[in-house]
């Protein structure tokens, strides 16, 4: 089927309009995917500019490995090695209490496990890219608070990973059957391990045999080879394509020609096109006329969301002698949610788990807890005693 010159058009406002709104959003101190998904809400239901058409469904979809890539690119287990344990033990409980709080709004106020099972998952990660960005705004870089935050980030990367192949293998066979978790749990686990010892030299061994290739674009190509194909090997054994992809950027973040020349060049193809054409065309879903009806429901989310950080993270952080001012700089740091949680609900929405109400909510979700995180970190670092 020839592909229609009207999705050209699409395609080329969506992308401007994207860009241009996510400059807005960076001038303004919020993260540019706030801007983007502004973009997708004007160019979609207010002024059905765009309509969702399968193909950019599928190219939209390249823009998930792209961040999936690029933040397993960016995944630095080394400068976590000393609050790595602490940092896990914490994102369990929090992300733990995150997925039964949004398990319980769904089962109780949709009457539905797979609406609970979805909202659960889509509450459990938060934002790295937020939440550093937050503290470092506020001059909070490489105190404990910063350092332990990032560990439990990095956890919590893990966490959202495992937790998303799962949610996509209930999608697949209808149950997740417990050796269908042992298994996916030590295959990443595996992974990962293979990767932080012998895995990351070989890779890194490979990519240097390319660097001598006189076509200096190839650096983009093999990367992007490997990924592909990881993500397609992913797939083909019941593991989420997006975690292939992530895993695959894992495997390459300690070569040394990821840092000055893979990472820039992949995000070039990334931030300026597939990534933000992503987060803009998500939004083309949304149903406004629902939000005067849901607004107690995502009220009633971001404070769920909110409260389950807070006590899981900024609570616990007093077994390790922080006081209270760095307990609740913790806590309130890890309030919001990105980038797991528009991918859940783009994959939820896709298989028809969840309605375009729904998928409004969580977007809303999203969106609302990602601008009230600067604020009540801003809020938590002016109180010096309590």
């Amino acid at each position: 089927m020839a592909l229609e010159i009207i999705l050209l058009l699409d395609i080329a406002l969506i992308l401007l309009v994207a860009k241009i709104f996510g400059e807005i959003a960076e001038r303004a101190g919020v993260s540019s995917l706030i801007g983007e998904v502004l973009a997708g809400i004007l160019l979609g239901p207010i002024l059905l500019i765009v309509r969702p058409d399968p193909f950019l469904n599928q190219l939209t979809t390249f823009g998930l490995l792209f961040l999936l890539f690029i933040l397993g690119l960016n995944t630095n287990f080394d400068s976590v090695k000393k609050d790595a344990y602490k940092g896990s033990v914490i994102a369990l409980i929090a992300d733990g209490l995150s997925f039964v709080a949004g398990f319980a709004i769904g089962w109780m106020m949709f009457h539905s496990f797979n609406v609970g099972l979805l909202l659960g998952v889509a509450m459990l990660s938060t934002s790295t890219a937020i939440t550093l960005r937050s503290l470092t705004d506020i001059g909070e870089v490489k105190t404990r608070v910063y350092e332990l935050v990032l560990a439990v980030n990095m956890a919590d990367e893990v966490i959202a990973i495992l937790a998303l192949s799962l949610f996509v293998s209930y999608l697949t066979y209808g149950i997740i059957q417990i050796w269908t978790v042992v298994a996916l749990f030590f295959a990443v686990v595996g992974f990962f391990l293979v990767v932080t010892t012998v895995g990351s030299k070989a890779v890194s061994k490979f990519l240097d045999f390319f660097k001598f290739m006189r076509d200096e674009q190839i650096m983009i190509s093999i990367p992007l080879v490997i990924v592909f194909i990881v993500s397609f090997i992913s797939e083909e054994v019941g593991i989420a394509g997006v975690t292939g992809a992530f895993l695959a950027g894992v495997a390459m973040s300690k070569s040394r020609m990821t840092e000055n020349i893979i990472l820039p060049k992949i995000k070039i193809i990334g931030y300026g096109f597939f990534i933000p054409l992503f987060f803009a065309y998500s939004a083309v879903m949304f149903d406004l006329t629902t939000l005067s009806t849901t607004a107690g429901m995502i009220i009633l989310l971001l404070a769920a969301g909110a409260i389950t950080k807070i006590i899981g993270v900024g609570y616990f952080t007093k077994f390790l002698h922080f006081d209270k001012r760095e307990q609740l700089l913790a806590g309130v740091s890890m309030v919001p949610r990105g980038e797991y949680s528009i991918i859940l609900a783009q994959i939820g929405l896709a298989a028809g788990m969840i309605t375009n109400q729904l998928y409004t909510i969580v977007m809303s979700f999203v969106i609302l807890s990602i601008l009230v995180t600067p604020l009540l970190v801003k809020f938590s670092s002016r109180h010096k005693k309590f």
